[in-house]
């Protein structure tokens, strides 16, 4: 498979069952660099900024910034253009703010908040920053990410131990490891 390079969330279109649709695939050598690299900076991985380089964990990064965009309603391109002042970045937002529990400022207003989502939301929050991840080793393949997203439909309404069997060698490493102790679900 081809890495995408141009994974955003106007790029992916939803069908009637909410099966997701990639749209641009294969453009990126056609598109007007200089006009799209402003806006398309904010869904960069660091290691495509420094080389230029699009490779499959350029698209996971992409994958995981669309996540974090989903659950916090922000923009990313807000924080390269200096709208949300208080980090650099939507990541860097979302890393100081995730504790491992439910942050009322942290999560989009709009999406509905239950005794059963929220652990489901806290959860995808988490494989979001696993995509994310800046060591390009320790972030996950495009193939795992979609497991664990698949296992969240999987296991809808099922919390129990679901961290304990969740939490991967790379999440320990990470940063924002989350472990069963410290989540409060």
């Amino acid at each position: 498979m081809a890495p995408h390079g141009h994974l955003k969330s106007s790029n992916v279109l939803l069908t009637k069952t909410f099966e997701p649709l990639l749209t641009d695939y294969g453009l990126i050598p056609v598109i007007n660099q200089l006009k799209a690299q402003e806006h398309m900076v904010a869904y960069k991985s660091p290691e495509y900024l420094q080389h230029r380089r699009v490779t499959k964990k350029t698209d996971v990064w992409g994958l995981g910034i669309l996540i974090l965009e989903i659950l916090t309603g922000k923009f990313p391109a807000n924080f390269v253009q200096g709208v949300n002042k208080s980090e650099d970045d939507l990541v860097s937002w979302v890393n100081l703010g995730f504790k491992g529990v439910w942050a009322p400022g942290m999560f989009d207003k709009e999406m509905g908040k239950t005794s059963h989502s929220e652990g489901q939301i806290l959860r995808l929050l988490k494989i979001g920053l696993s995509c994310c991840e800046p060591d390009v080793e320790k972030r996950l393949e495009i193939g795992e990410a979609v497991v664990r997203i698949e296992e969240l439909k999987d296991r809808d309404g099922d919390d129990d131990d679901f961290y304990s069997t969740y939490v991967s060698e790379t999440d320990g490493r990470s940063s924002k490891g989350v472990s069963s102790e410290s989540i409060n679900i």
